[in-house]
């Protein structure tokens, strides 16, 4: 019995090590690292055919193992999503971007803007089709601002605005 539950108890963390290589697997492909995604499948395959021959080498004995397997796979599944979490707040804090908005009326919005420390040029431009549009544009510094910024572009009309990431920037 004792060899049984240590067996359940590797079957468990290995499933959760397999679990957390799986999805970093998926990032570094998300990446484009090939060579990352090809030596991290080899590891994992070493992980899951060890953990299915625990599995069936006890099975026979105490079908309750495939409960470590299953807590394994759930326990996994909510440590990556919790490491996933963390992530993207540290990613969403990093992240800058570039806004343009041109809009007809809504003249309280550049108020409103610099009321709320928005750093933006503010220019006056006739379109092609004779229209004079406010243009006004700048970069946010994170993801918070962007998503204050959609805020309060949120139900006006007669407005474009464009919102991308900073590294997509190029002045020539």
């Amino acid at each position: 019995m004792n060899a049984l539950l240590a067996s359940g108890i590797i079957v468990l963390l290995m499933r959760i090590l397999q679990d957390l290589v799986f999805n970093f697997k998926i990032e570094m492909f998300n990446r484009g690292k090939k060579a990352g995604v090809i030596g991290i499948n080899f590891f994992e395959s070493i992980i899951g055919m060890s953990v299915i021959a625990l599995v069936v080498k006890y099975i026979d004995q105490d079908p309750r193992l495939l409960i470590f397997l299953g807590f394994g796979s759930s326990i996994g599944g909510l440590i990556v999503i919790k490491i996933r979490d963390k992530m993207n707040v540290k990613i969403i804090g990093q992240r800058q971007y570039y806004a343009r908005i041109s809009f007809i009326g809504n003249e309280d919005l550049v108020e409103i803007l610099r009321d709320n420390n928005f750093l933006f040029t503010v220019e006056t431009k006739e379109f092609l089709d004779g229209q004079v549009r406010t243009i006004i544009e700048g970069s946010l510094e994170n993801r918070a601002r962007k998503e204050k910024l959609k805020t309060f572009l949120k139900d006006r009309e007669n407005k474009i605005v464009t919102i991308i990431p900073a590294r997509e920037v190029y002045w020539v």
